[in-house]
């Protein structure tokens, strides 16, 4: 039976003394090889173990200052920084937080050309759009997904925010920037 991240909070601590010595002394490349050898190990239970702990580590921990976009900011050469902070938590939460639909809201009520900086950046939001909501589908066809009910609520509210997102833009007649992300958004059924 999968933990809840409630008891993998409760079990951690301090591992082991070998463990915490390894942990602290490896570098990561070295943490990354064994991680991934660890997970392609087959071992029953062990990546649904590893993705509960990283959510339980992720979700519950403060976000990072600057991890919140601003209204129509995101995009800008100063505002730059703080999106990749944005994304990269997204990623490391492998799309089920709220922050890309909260990435997808900000551009409600922006303008931007159909070419340039902004389109550029709107299309990485895409692309990673779309990777989390395929490392969903992945999670659903493996049944790794912890909380079938968070689950259908981030993706609900994603599609939500896509959906005023495409309206938004529609009213002035721009370029629609996540077109990748409705048809994945589209085709998981959770």
């Amino acid at each position: 039976m999968i933990s809840t991240v409630e008891e993998v909070q409760q079990r951690m601590g301090h591992v082991n003394m070998m463990a915490d010595t390894v942990l602290l002394n490896a570098s990561p490349e070295d943490l990354r090889a064994i991680l991934r050898s660890m997970l392609a190990s087959k071992t029953p239970g062990l990546v649904s173990a590893f993705m509960t702990s990283t959510r339980a580590r992720l979700l519950y921990q403060q976000p990072a200052a600057g991890t919140t976009p601003v209204k129509c900011q995101p995009f800008s050469s100063e505002t730059a920084p703080q999106l990749q902070s944005i994304l990269t938590r997204a990623r490391l939460l492998y799309g089920t937080s709220p922050l890309l639909a909260s990435v997808v809201r900000s551009t409600l009520g922006c303008r931007w050309p159909a070419e340039g900086t902004v389109a550029d950046v709107l299309a990485v939001v895409d692309g990673d759009l779309d990777q989390a909501l395929q490392s969903c589908r992945e999670e659903l066809t493996q049944g790794d997904i912890v909380d079938l009910t968070a689950a259908r609520k981030a993706v609900g509210d994603l599609v939500a925010a896509l959906e005023s997102s495409r309206l938004d833009v529609d009213s002035w007649d721009g370029e629609f920037p996540f077109e990748r992300a409705v048809y994945s958004a589209r085709d998981l059924r959770l």
